[in-house]
């Protein structure tokens, strides 16, 4: 009986080994992508997960999770607030400036002392607090200001804004379609009679509610490719369920209507209501295929356009990144942002806290 088993499971082994080679080598040489195992007992939990009733989208408070692609490998620290921060002080002892936003100020890829809120801060002596989440839209940043921001003690909002996936994070429309398993917060009504609905009608029903680890998916998930193939095939599967979105109309930078104009500017007007006399400062962050667009289109941002005359009517300071492809070409551009990955890497982070600090002279 023993010779038998073994029989059936040494071959069963070795297709196992050599199947785990051949993924290794098509994700190492870029013919596929996967999730990469990080052969550790790390990430026992979501690190993005649906958790927070008001508004969707956190971390858990004092956890590691380590972020493994093929072009980063990354260790992230939440504090006892569960933001990607150090911890700090309900009381300030000198200036501060809370950060909002989405994976890009986040720092998605990047150590937190690469980041450029973390660069900012030892540029200025100013402190830079971080709140940015990973999938947090206009709406959910507004909400993530009143209910994580406010208790702490602080001078200013530097809302980092990605119109790219801002806006449609902000539409439940757009969620009716094609993000029907998110809990995420929405403005819903006619502006500017607007009330908060959620995705769905518990966040327990979200799939990305954190819930108990299942402690043999995270053993799959951590030391196998196989397991992660398999991981991809079925959201390739989920994905193909979702009807076709019509990628020429995509909102943003270059493509938004009124509706979706008056959800974003009526976040600004709730933000700088929440923020009484401190101050705003808002950037647009563009993405790597920005730039191409932008020429094509002869430099002409609707989006943009809006912000400048929505900045003088509020009384904030606003600038879009995107202004800086004009002294910049497709190569330098290319520099800013991960090979493998839309966001930016340390240049870009680099970059961005260089211009941010020029434009808005925070310290100054």
């Amino acid at each position: 009986m023993r010779k038998k088993l073994f029989k059936i499971l040494i071959p069963l082994a070795m297709l196992f080994i050599f199947l785990e080679l051949g993924l290794m080598t098509l994700c190492k040489v870029g013919v596929i992508q996967l999730e990469e195992p990080i052969y550790s007992f790390d990430n026992s939990r979501r690190f993005w997960a649906e958790n927070d009733t008001t508004f969707g989208v956190w971390h858990s408070a004092n956890y590691s999770f380590r972020h493994k692609t093929e072009c980063f490998d990354v260790k992230y620290l939440t504090n006892s607030i569960g933001a990607r921060d150090r911890e700090r002080n309900i009381s300030k002892s000198g200036n501060r400036v809370a950060v909002i936003g989405d994976s890009f100020a986040e720092g998605w890829g990047v150590e937190d002392n690469e980041r450029f809120s973390n660069i900012l801060e030892e540029k200025t002596g100013y402190e830079f607090m971080n709140f940015a989440v990973g999938s947090a839209g206009m709406t959910q940043g507004y909400l993530i200001y009143k209910n994580k921001v406010m208790p702490f003690e602080h001078d200013a909002v530097l809302w980092a804004l990605f119109p790219i996936n801002d806006i449609v994070d902000d539409d439940i429309e757009f969620h009716t379609k094609y993000s029907q398993n998110r809990y995420r917060a929405y403005w819903v009504g006619d502006y500017p009679d607007y009330h908060i609905e959620h995705g769905l009608d518990s966040i327990q029903q979200s799939h990305y509610y954190f819930e108990k680890p299942d402690r043999l998916k995270v053993l799959l998930k951590n030391f196998t490719y196989s397991y992660n193939m398999l991981r991809a095939f079925k959201y390739i599967y989920q994905r193909s369920q979702i009807p076709e979105f019509d990628r020429s109309s995509y909102p943003g930078y270059f493509n938004i209507n009124e509706a979706q104009w008056n959800r974003a500017k009526y976040s600004i007007e709730k933000m700088k209501e929440a923020l009484g006399d401190k101050k705003l400062y808002i950037i647009t962050i563009p993405g790597e295929h920005s730039f191409k667009i932008y020429n094509d289109r002869n430099h002409q941002v609707p989006l943009r356009d809006s912000l400048n005359k929505w900045s003088e009517k509020l009384g904030f300071e606003y600038y879009d990144l995107l202004s800086e492809a004009d002294q910049l070409g497709s190569t330098e551009w290319k520099s800013l942002y991960f090979d493998c990955d839309a966001h930016w890497n340390t240049v870009g982070h680099k970059w961005a806290a260089e211009k941010i600090d020029s434009v808005f002279n925070i310290s100054r």
